[in-house]
This record gives structure tokens, C-alpha cells and sequence, in this order.
């Protein structure tokens, strides 16, 4: 009996304890979703009252890959500002730096998010840091805009707040192949980086070689953690057991940089293709001379004719001492795509941005004609090829 009255006091203690913390969790999920909507309310209002600053986040990589990007939006910045602002108010960065890490990407847009007179936010450039920051400044009422998150499953979930202005990883593989089919090249080696940007763009361009009648001979991935025995060893192996025409490097700089030079100490003389990752200066300097011959598909043509493409190319020279690449022209459109947005739409409160962007047709950036679908997407982007020679990115031809 007096067992029977334990067991049954300790099941009532266990019960009440589950009760209470079923109860907590749920009073838990309550304030989460309290904090969330007060959040989006009071940032919507105080955009609708603000008479100070436009004050827009902006994150990347600043250490090294992503400096470019950041020459480009303080360019824009500079000339908004002088030119008077956005709804006769200027803009204020807040930089900060993520380093391509998660961890660090999540710290940024919790920092961004609770601050509740910043409207919107250019980042993430890598697409791994930007699919797990994007839901946070979903939640929180902050417009994000990626420069050069280029993984489709970055607007695939519904969310209403969140864009890029770089065509997805889709456009890229398809370019890529294509490119390779009119080169002749019948059999191609994979090679890419274990990130949801590199191995997205290894899928797209595998499933696209399929169907243009090219083979893939092999595909292997690599962890930045490799050392140069690793990569060595996987060179090594493909210059023993494989003939192939050229090899697709999927990867982001400075390591898919660091590669090359390892793949031609290896002995392969096989043209590198690359996606838009690489269309950087820093791969020239990273890879100096063995970087001669990579091609790499791109949005941004320095030299085409239009009058914006001319003036942002002589200021960014001007400015920085150097042709823009890829990611400046990105980062440049990106602010310029905000103020737009902002003076088109009349308001800064980032639902109003959002549908302001969802409607715009043939904004002429310097990276081309935007277009925005419904998922966020900018569409109709004409492409180019570029091939390093004599140290310097080289357009061919464009095709759409």
C-alpha cells in the first residue's frame, strides 16, 4: 500500500511538472510572438514618423572577399547623400562583419533586428549565412535584400520581406552549360565546395550537361578545412583516372582561388569554369598566374554602352583606383535599388519597400534591367562569359 502511495505521488509530481512545462513553453512561444508582431509594429511606425536618417544594414565579409561589395554601397552612398538623400533625408549604414560564419550572421541580425529605426538590410552575400538569417529579419519586419545570395531556396519560403537582385544559381548553371556545350567540351570533372551555394550550382549545371549530351566524369566535394595534401590527393587522382575537357569549380574565393594553382601543379591543363563567385578581383590575386583562362559567368559587363554602366565604372576608378567587378556593381545597385524603392513608393516602412520593389519594371542598374517576380527574384538579366586573360576579366559576347 505505502508503495502503491509513492508511486503515485511521484507520478502526480511528474504530471504537474510536464503541466508546468508544457505550460511555460507555451507562454514562451506567446511572448516570442508578442516580441515579433510589437517589433514589425513599432518599426513601421517610427518609419512613418522619422525625419532623421534612413538607417540601412549592411553585412558581408569585410576581412576579404566581400570588400568590393562594400567599395560599391559606400559609392552609392556618397553619391545619394550628396545629391541630397532619399525623401530630402540621407541614409546611414551600419556595417558589420560576418565572415562568412552562421554563428556570426545570427548575431548580426538579432543586432539589426532589435535595432527598430533601421528599415532594411543589403546581406548577406554568401547564400548558407543569408538561408539562416533570412527568416530572423522576416520575423522582425526587416526588408532584406541579398546582393549576392544566388541559392533558389532563399525566396521559396513565402517570405514577403526578403529579395535578391543577383540571378539564382539557376541562370548560372544553365549559362555555364551552355557555354561549355559550345565550346565542345563532351567531358567535364565537379568540383565544388560543401556550402548550399557551391553544391547548388554543381546540381544545376550537372542536371543541365546531362541534357546538352556532356558527361560528367566525376564530382567531388572539398571542405574548407582541406589542407593542400587533400586537395593534392583529389588532383592527383583525377590526373591518373580520368580524360575529361574541362572541370567546373564551384566554390567561393579566396579558397576556390587557392585551388587553381593546385590543380596545374597537379599537372591538369583543362580549362576552369566558374560561376559568378569568382568573378572578383581577388581571384586574380589570389591565383595570379594560374588563374589565366578561367571563365566565369557574370551579370556585369563594365564595358557596356549605357550611360549609368559609364558614369558608376569612372567613379568607382576614381574612388578606389581600380576597374568594379562584380560585387561592387551589386553592392552599388543594391542602395540605389532601396532609394528607389523609398522614393517610388513614398515611405520607408519595409512592407511598403517591398511591395514598392514587387512592382518594378526595367530598372536600369548597372548590372542590367531589374524586374522583380513575387518571390523576390529579380528576373530577365542578360548574361556574360568572362575569361581571364592577361590578368584581367575579358568580356565575349553576351546572350541572354
Amino acid at each position: 500500500m505505502l508503495r502503491k502511495i509513492i508511486l503515485w505521488t511521484l507520478f502526480g509530481i511528474f504530471s504537474v511538472g510536464c503541466i508546468t512545462w508544457l505550460a511555460l513553453l507555451v507562454m514562451d512561444a506567446a511572448k516570442s510572438e508578442s516580441i515579433r508582431w510589437g517589433a514589425k509594429k513599432i518599426r513601421a511606425e517610427r518609419a512613418l514618423q522619422a525625419t532623421g536618417p534612413i538607417v540601412i544594414g549592411v553585412a558581408g565579409d569585410w576581412e576579404d572577399s566581400d570588400v568590393a561589395l562594400l567599395n560599391g554601397v559606400n559609392l552609392a552612398l556618397e553619391e545619394i547623400n550628396t545629391n541630397g538623400g532619399v525623401l530630402a533625408r540621407p541614409l546611414e549604414l551600419v556595417i558589420r562583419d560576418d565572415r562568412m560564419s552562421v554563428k556570426s550572421g545570427r548575431k548580426i541580425a538579432q543586432e539589426f533586428a532589435e535595432n527598430l529605426d533601421m528599415v532594411a538590410v543589403i546581406g548577406h552575400p554568401t547564400s548558407t549565412v543569408s538561408l539562416a538569417t533570412a527568416v530572423m529579419y522576416e520575423y522582425y519586419g526587416l526588408l532584406m535584400l541579398s546582393p549576392l545570395a544566388s541559392n533558389p531556396a532563399l525566396t521559396l519560403q513565402g517570405r514577403r520581406l526578403v529579395f535578391r537582385n543577383i540571378p539564382t544559381d539557376e541562370a548560372d548553371g544553365l549559362a555555364l552549360a551552355e557555354h561549355a556545350a559550345g565550346q565542345g567540351y563532351r567531358r567535364v570533372a565537379i568540383y565544388y565546395q560543401q556550402d548550399d551555394y557551391a553544391r547548388g550550382l554543381a546540381n544545376i549545371f550537372e542536371r543541365r550537361c546531362y541534357e546538352l549530351g556532356i558527361a560528367i566524369v566525376d564530382r567531388l566535394p572539398y571542405e574548407l578545412t582541406y589542407r593542400e595534401r587533400d586537395f593534392a590527393a583529389d588532383f592527383n587522382l583525377w590526373q591518373r583516372q580520368f580524360d575529361f575537357d574541362a572541370i567546373l569549380l564551384a566554390g567561393q574565393l579566396p579558397v576556390a582561388g587557392e585551388i587553381i594553382p593546385l590543380i596545374r601543379r597537379a599537372g591538369i591543363a583543362a580549362p576552369i569554369l566558374s560561376g559568378n563567385s569568382l568573378d572578383n578581383d581577388l581571384l586574380l590575386r589570389v591565383a595570379g598566374a594560374a588563374a589565366e583562362g578561367v571563365t566565369v559567368v557574370s551579370s556585369f559587363d563594365p564595358g557596356r554602352p549605357q550611360a549609368e554602366v559609364a558614369t558608376f565604372v569612372q567613379g568607382f576608378e576614381k574612388k578606389y583606383g581600380t576597374i568594379p567587378d562584380l560585387d561592387a556593381a551589386q553592392g552599388y545597385d543594391a542602395l540605389h535599388l532601396l532609394a528607389h524603392a523609398i522614393t517610388k513608393g513614398g515611405s520607408t516602412v519595409p512592407e511598403r519597400m517591398a511591395a514598392t520593389l514587387r512592382h518594378i519594371v526595367n530598372w536600369p542598374g548597372v548590372t542590367g534591367l531589374h524586374t522583380f517576380d513575387d518571390k523576390g527574384d529579380v528576373i530577365g538579366k542578360g548574361m556574360v562569359i568572362k575569361h581571364v586573360r592577361d590578368g584581367s576579366f575579358r568580356v565575349i559576347p553576351p546572350f541572354d
